[in-house]
């Protein structure tokens, strides 16, 4: 019996430890594009779909591919890079240069972000019902010097309508002006027109209406003022656009990508690959930062100091060119290597592009 009993507690320490070995991945578009998920050459999910959760990962390099229901959208092919024991959130979206990316969004325990359910989305559009007549209305109509009032009582529900009409008057050559009064409840519609015409004066007018609502005792009422005068809108501010570019200070040679990483987000970087224990982890991860992102000749060097070997160096230094923001001082780039030849090499690639 006791034997029984020590090998079924190594069994489940085995067992909890291989699920410990695995990882979760999320994915999911930021603009509801349907897409296939394929993780090493597995089908992740029969049908397109805008999030795809792929669990059991085993491999923590890897290779990612999104194909996506529109044939017109190129498919993606990445590399990846997830430690085991995590789950992992990858936001699939579109970067500057109008190309579809990947971008790590964050990570939670196994079995966190996998079992909530995406947001539903908001409805953009609302309908309303058309007014039907409801018999056994009773409308009551008032006129005074300063408005109209219009009283519907239906079922028990009253509501009063005051609509104020405020005039300024100034010498014309004859015009008019109309007041008209549109309101509805409990699906009864009313409409009501009063003109005014004055061949000798021109007249502006503002309106202002309010309405008071009671059912079973209680009392609701709403004012609403003109946004302009004569009950158009007002226009909307004009956005402000935001530059293209980032423009370097003191920098005007040629640029290779749009916008560099900012100082806080490249330490978080720096600092996730230097983590890591191997060399070619450290490139793998360098290379799949860099490929979604921009870099500065800076940040590139700081990047490249991280690796112990020559060829590591170089190879990334070619990686990152055409990620690169301030190209005309990539002849920096020399001092990190230990050879000449390395540079020499660099200098040729360069000439090729």
């Amino acid at each position: 019996m006791l034997r029984l009993f020590s090998f079924a507690a190594m069994l489940a320490l085995a067992v909890t430890g291989l699920q410990a070995q695995t990882a979760d991945l999320v994915f999911f578009t930021d603009d509801g594009t349907k897409f296939t998920l394929l993780i090493d050459g597995d089908v992740k999910n029969s049908t397109p779909a805008t999030r795809v959760v792929a669990t059991g990962i085993r491999n923590e390099s890897p290779v990612v591919i999104v194909r996506f229901e529109d044939a017109s959208i190129p498919q993606l092919k990445k590399p990846g890079y997830f430690p085991l024991g995590m789950e992992y959130t990858v936001m699939i979206t579109t970067n500057k240069k109008g190309e579809r990316v990947l971008r790590s969004t964050g990570e939670a325990a196994l079995g966190t972000a996998a079992k909530s359910e995406p947001e539903k989305p908001k409805p953009t559009t609302f309908v309303e019902d058309q007014p039907v007549m409801t018999t056994g209305a009773t409308t009551t109509t008032t006129t005074n010097t300063q408005g109209v009032q219009q009283t519907v009582a239906v079922g028990g529900v009253q509501q009063v309508t005051t609509v104020v009409v405020e005039e300024e008057e100034g010498m014309g050559t004859g015009t008019g002006e109309n007041v008209n009064i549109n309101m509805g409840v409990n699906g009864v519609g009313i409409n009501m027109n009063v003109s005014v015409t004055d061949p000798t004066m021109t007249t502006t007018t503002t309106r202002t209406t309010t309405t008071t609502t009671t059912t079973g005792g209680t009392t609701a009422t709403t004012t609403v003022k003109p946004a302009d005068v004569g009950g158009r809108p007002a226009p909307a501010p004009a956005p402000v656009k935001e530059p293209d570019v980032y423009r370097m200070p003191g920098y005007s040679g040629k640029i290779g990508c749009p916008w560099p990483m900012n100082p806080s987000e490249f330490a978080d970087v720096k600092k996730s690959i230097e983590a890591k224990s191997f060399e070619d982890t450290k490139k793998t991860l360098a290379k799949q930062i860099a490929g979604d992102r921009c870099l500065t000749v800076d940040q590139v060097k700081d990047i490249m100091a991280l690796f112990s070997f020559e060829d590591t160096k170089l190879e990334f230094a070619k990686f990152a060119y055409d990620h690169t923001y301030d190209l005309s001082n990539y002849y920096k780039v020399s001092d990190s290597f230990t050879f000449d030849s390395s540079m020499d090499d660099l200098n040729e690639y360069i000439r090729t592009r």
